[in-house]
């Protein structure tokens, strides 16, 4: 698919549209013409939903990406291609999901800036979430007070830009996280998520934005996963 033909590139807050089935394979797994819904990747979970025919409903009950295109699983057969459908996104929990991972790029940075810590890998959840980092010593304190410095950061209300750019541009902006190597052999173009003032790194995933959104993060807890490889675990404050 493009990415004009992804629709929460642009737009994250988009809930609902009306698009067309492009093919049906094995009767539930349906590639739409255009599409919001979010396909698992990069550590964030697929969104949830229903696509609509006439007065017909068919939950979406996994979104993945498979040879260039959204699938969209669905929890009965009887869409065909060519059908005409509306689509919404079960946008509670997306929009939990997106504070979940713009708070993951403001903790990332805190924890870098604070500690030199990379991010190495992390996991969104609806009622947790969780970031690996690479760091030498194992200081929960110190973990903790990273996680209150990133709600000062979240208190400072900076917004989010969600930009396409070539890879020399997104070099020249302050703070870059910069993208991994085979990022940079694989695309001439990035999708770069730009906190205002404070950090960018190429990004597909959906975000706010500003920061504000996200409220407050709470730390649960801290775990040692080895040499280098400390796991942070966070929720959203008055969150359940």
């Amino acid at each position: 698919m493009t990415n004009d033909q992804v629709l929460y590139l642009k737009d994250c807050y988009l809930k609902e549209w009306e698009t067309k089935v492009k093919s049906v394979s094995k009767g539930k797994f349906i590639v739409l013409k255009n599409t919001a819904f979010y396909p698992k990747s990069g550590g964030q979970p697929w969104d949830t939903g229903k696509i609509t025919k006439d007065d017909e409903e068919y939950k979406v009950v996994y979104v993945g990406k498979f040879g260039g295109n959204i699938s969209h699983e669905v929890d009965k057969p009887g869409l065909k291609p060519g059908d005409k459908v509306k689509c919404k996104i079960d946008w509670e929990r997306r929009y939990t999901l997106m504070k979940m991972h713009t708070a993951a790029h403001v903790l990332s940075r805190v924890m870098y800036n604070e500690s030199g810590a990379t991010t190495s890998g992390n996991k969104l959840g609806v009622d947790r979430s969780r970031i690996d980092f690479a760091l030498d010593d194992f200081d929960k304190e110190k973990i903790k007070q990273n996680i209150e410095k990133t709600n000062q950061i979240i208190a400072k209300k900076l917004s989010v830009e969600k930009k396409f750019m070539s890879k020399e541009q997104a070099m020249k902006l302050e703070g870059f996280a910069g993208p991994s190597p085979h990022l940079m052999k694989e695309f001439d173009r990035l999708r770069v998520v730009i906190i205002k003032g404070f950090d960018s790194q190429p990004c597909g995933g959906t975000h706010l934005d500003n920061i504000e959104e996200i409220g407050a993060i709470e730390f649960i807890k801290a775990s040692n996963k080895g040499k280098n490889n400390r796991r942070v675990y966070y929720k959203l404050k008055n969150e359940n």
